[in-house]
């Protein structure tokens, strides 16, 4: 079963290498900053908004989030 290979030797074996000396290497490597980069900076100004606008008032209390009671 281990050694059911039709190969028996890697001499004279090639390699393929892709986009071998083109741009997309770079292409997909800008690609790849932006779609991690996009998402942070997405979250990061979600998170920043949400925290001022979840801010406790010096006259709310903890359980109000800025909701009067009564309303």
């Amino acid at each position: 079963m281990f050694n059911s290979s039709p190969i028996e030797s890697w001499d004279g074996a090639g390699v393929f290498y892709s986009f071998a000396g083109s741009g997309m290497t770079d292409f997909w490597f800008w690609i790849t900053v932006l779609l991690l980069i996009v998402p942070l900076f997405v979250t990061l100004k979600t998170e920043n908004h949400h925290e001022t606008h979840h801010k406790f008032r010096s006259d709310d209390s903890d359980s109000t989030h800025g909701v009067q009671k009564g309303d």
